[in-house]
This record gives C-alpha cells, structure tokens and sequence, in this order.
C-alpha cells in the first residue's frame, strides 16, 4: 500500500470503532440485550438470571477511616452555607503606633 492510503485507514479505523462504540452505548439497554442474544449459545429461550450489583453509596463492609467524622453542616437543607459555619477567628489588632526603634551608635 503507498503511504496515502496507509494515511486514509489510519484515519478511518480509529473514527469507526469510535463510532460503533457510541452508537452501542446511544441504544437502549433493550436493544443492546437483544443484539447480545444473538452472539450467545442458544439456550433453550430462557433468560440468564443478572447477578445482583452490589450497591453503591458507601459501606461495602469497609469501616471508616480512624479520624472520620460526620459533617458539622448538612448541605440538603435550606439557607446559606456561610451562614451555618462560623467565621474563623481574625488576627490580633496591629499596635496603633510602630515600635520606635533605638539606633544603635556605629
């Protein structure tokens, strides 16, 4: 092959499956389920069972780290976040004159 059309499929093949891939993950589950059943062994027309996924949103039987602790302010409830959290503390007041400074003699 000369180098045009060594160019051209370098170009085609990766926008191809690209798009076979979107257009897979752009169909209905449905559809998917039955465009997988024709790949599969035949057997008997009855459905495999789907294993249960195990849900997400924390636990998993992991316990928390040692320093975890639970949120001082819930977010879900109305008002605004900054009025719920306390300012932090400001810094002490600058002296209202410098210090004078003694010169020392050279």
């Amino acid at each position: 092959m000369d180098t045009e059309s060594v160019s051209l499929l370098a170009i085609f093949v990766p926008h191809a499956l690209c798009g076979a891939f979107l257009a897979w993950r752009l169909m209905p589950r449905s559809a998917r389920e039955e465009l997988r059943g024709w790949f599969r062994e035949d057997d008997g027309g009855t459905p495999r069972p789907v294993p249960d996924r195990p849900r997400s949103g924390g636990g998993d039987g992991v316990p928390p780290l040692p320093g975890a602790a639970p949120s001082a302010v819930r977010l879900r409830e109305p008002g605004r976040l900054a009025d719920r959290v306390p300012a932090p503390p400001r810094r002490p007041a600058h002296p209202a004159t410098p210090p004078e400074r003694v010169r020392e003699p050279r």
